[in-house]
Parts: C-alpha cells; sequence; structure tokens
C-alpha cells in the first residue's frame, strides 16, 4: 500500500531495530530495554503467529510504526476463543507527523487483519489519541477510573514523594509468608490458572482467557514491576497482582481470583495493614456486589482527593471499541449474542489492558 511518498507495509522481523529506535520517542532512550519490551510484546506474544504492527516506510527508512497487542478471549469453555487487538505504541517520527500517517496505518491494519480478527479494543487513549479513535470510528464505552483506598497521611506522602523510578527493593514490602498470606515478586501461573478455571460465573460475558500458557508470558513486562499476594490454605485459593507506580508509592490490583470474596477480602486487608502502598487502586469494572461491597468496606472510593488529582493531572478517557472491518453492520459489534458496545458484557480487569 502506497501513500504519497510512503509505504505503508506490515511489520516483519527485519525492522525491528528500525522500529524499536522509533519507538524511543515513547519508550524513553534505553534501546537495550526498550528492545526487550517490543520483543516480549509483539513477538513473544503467544496468541500470534507473528508479530503485528503496521510500518511506514519513507525512502526505504521507518518512519512510523502502530502496534497491535493480542489477547485472546472466551465466553464460555465450549465456544470458539476470540483473538481481540489493542492498537497502541503508535509513533511517528517527527519530520514525518501532520501527514495522517496514524490513520493511514490504522485503515491499513483493518485491511490486513479484518479477516482474522473480530474486535479493536483501546484500553490506553490520551487527550492526544482519543480525537483519532472517534474520527476511525470506535465507540466510547465506559471512562476509565479507578476506585481507589487511601487515607490523609498517605496521600500526603504519595504527593510529596519523589516520582521517579524506584527499584523494588526500596519498597516497604517485605517478601516471603505471613500465615496464610504469600508475598512473591513473581506469579504462580499452575495456581493461578487453576483458580481462575475452578470459577464459575452464570452471568454470560466475554472474559480473558487466563489459562497457564497466559500467566507464564503475561508478567514478563520488563517496564513495569509486579508484586503477587497469594492466599494458601493447604492450596492457593485465592491471588492478587498488584502492578507498582514508579516509585513504588501506588498499587494497581491487575489481576484478582479468588475461591470466595471472603478469601479476596483477607489478601487486600493484609496489603493495606502492612502499609505497602501509599495509594492502592483498581479498575471500577465488572466487579460483584459481593466484592464491591468489601471493597467499600476497605475505604475503597471513585470519588475520594486521590481520584480528583489523578482526573486533574491525566484527565479521564475512554475505553474504545469497533469491528476491525472497514465497513462494518450492526452485526458486528455482536460477539455470540452480546453487544460489545455493552459494558456489563464484558468481563474487565486491569490485566487485560496493553499498558499493564
Amino acid at each position: 500500500m502506497s501513500s504519497g511518498d510512503y509505504e505503508i507495509i506490515p511489520f516483519n522481523p527485519e525492522l525491528t531495530g528500525e522500529v524499536v529506535q522509533l519507538l524511543s520517542d515513547l519508550w524513553g532512550d534505553n534501546y537495550e530495554s526498550n528492545l526487550s519490551y517490543f520483543q516480549w510484546k509483539y513477538i513473544q506474544n503467544p496468541f500470534t503467529d507473528t508479530a503485528l504492527g503496521i510500518v511506514a516506510l519513507y525512502k526505504g527508512n521507518v518512519v512510523g510504526f502502530r502496534g497491535y497487542f493480542a489477547t485472546k478471549w472466551i465466553v464460555s469453555e465450549e465456544t470458539k476463543k476470540i483473538i481481540i487487538l489493542c492498537p497502541g505504541d503508535t509513533v511517528v517520527h517527527p519530520d514525518h507527523r501532520r501527514k495522517r500517517l496514524s490513520v493511514i496505518m490504522g485503515d491499513k491494519a483493518k485491511e490486513d487483519y479484518s479477516s482474522t480478527y473480530p474486535i479493536f479494543f483501546n484500553f490506553s487513549a490520551s487527550k492526544n489519541s482519543a480525537p483519532g479513535y472517534l474520527r476511525m470510528g470506535f465507540v466510547p464505552i465506559v471512562d476509565k477510573q479507578y476506585l481507589n483506598s487511601c487515607n490523609l497521611i498517605g496521600l500526603i506522602k504519595f504527593i510529596v514523594a519523589d516520582k521517579g523510578e524506584k527499584d523494588l527493593s526500596s519498597s516497604p514490602i517485605t517478601f516471603g509468608n505471613f500465615n496464610n498470606i504469600e508475598v512473591l515478586d513473581r506469579p504462580k501461573p499452575e495456581s493461578m490458572s487453576a483458580i481462575i478455571s475452578a470459577y464459575k460465573d452464570n452471568i454470560k460475558t466475554i472474559r480473558l482467557l487466563q489459562d497457564e500458557a497466559f500467566f507464564k508470558w503475561r508478567f514478563n513486562n520488563n517496564k513495569k514491576k509486579y508484586v503477587f499476594y497469594y492466599y494458601n490454605n493447604s492450596k492457593t485459593i485465592g491471588y492478587a497482582a498488584v502492578r507498582l507506580s514508579q516509585n513504588n508509592r501506588r498499587g494497581y490490583i491487575v489481576d484478582f481470583a479468588a475461591d470466595s470474596p471472603l478469601t479476596l477480602a483477607k489478601i487486600v486487608s493484609f496489603i493495606k495493614h502492612n502499609n505497602h502502598f501509599n495509594i492502592l487502586s483498581i479498575y471500577n469494572y465488572s466487579l460483584s456486589e459481593n466484592i464491591s461491597d468489601i471493597l467499600k468496606s476497605l475505604n475503597f472510593k471513585s470519588n475520594n482527593i486521590a481520584s480528583i488529582l489523578a482526573k486533574k493531572a491525566n484527565g479521564v478517557w475512554p475505553l474504545f471499541i469497533r469491528p476491525v472491518k472497514d465497513k462494518y453492520a450492526e452485526s458486528d459489534f455482536f460477539i455470540q449474542g452480546l453487544d460489545i458496545r455493552e459494558l456489563k458484557n464484558w468481563s474487565i480487569k486491569e490485566i487485560c489492558s496493553d499498558g499493564s
């Protein structure tokens, strides 16, 4: 595909070095770290045979890239698995901006991927990208929002703390066994997938497929820090995976599962009681009534000062979705009878996002 002086092509591995160099605009100047991240996110992704992305070339040189992060979803064990693509990591060289290359690469993705993948789901819109997604026909389904738990002292400590990158060893977290709670810096894929597979929900939703292979891969993201909390009672019956902020002061519960809401409550209570974070946050989506009640009892709120400050600093932007097909019909908004534009038809945790 050509557009003026530009050639728009699918990513191929021979372009990895140039693409990673271009992505320094988004990811920082550490080439080796960026290369490791790119390989994990796109090349080692277990849900595609090849890295998914669109490249813009100018005189044979890479001047644009738009990546597509693949995840696998399921409605029930008996139904066909669905690969959903998260568009993100879009970058254009400064000398080639204002030429609609981002949109043109997006159009090329629709053309190339529509026969294989049904849905684009964007979790990471921003002030700069949201208008473009709207122009490309993406539909907002809900504003991105968290429940936050913190007290006044913790909030003050968070505000005045150095926001720079800190090693995990500098956090107040102690690893090891504490009665029924085990704190580790690594996932336990077999145990985590067993808890997920044992959970039965009578409500039909589109949910992330979290099997052992998923857990072995998902937390190898070298750009993020995670801590894992397990509740053990002869075997592991609950867990919470927490992503840390750069300075370790804020924790985001990106994934969780347990044999009962009470088990999850014990894990979250342990984190809070031991003051591992000044602010503890969780996506305010797809929470059962029991879990919502537990979180409220543990002082999680959507409208506290931490939420207000975050909105002022970062704004509030939607989760966006659309069929991959360029020209789509109303039926393309349905997966196994579920309307993808309705939040109630999804089971969403932060681990679903390409940015976590």
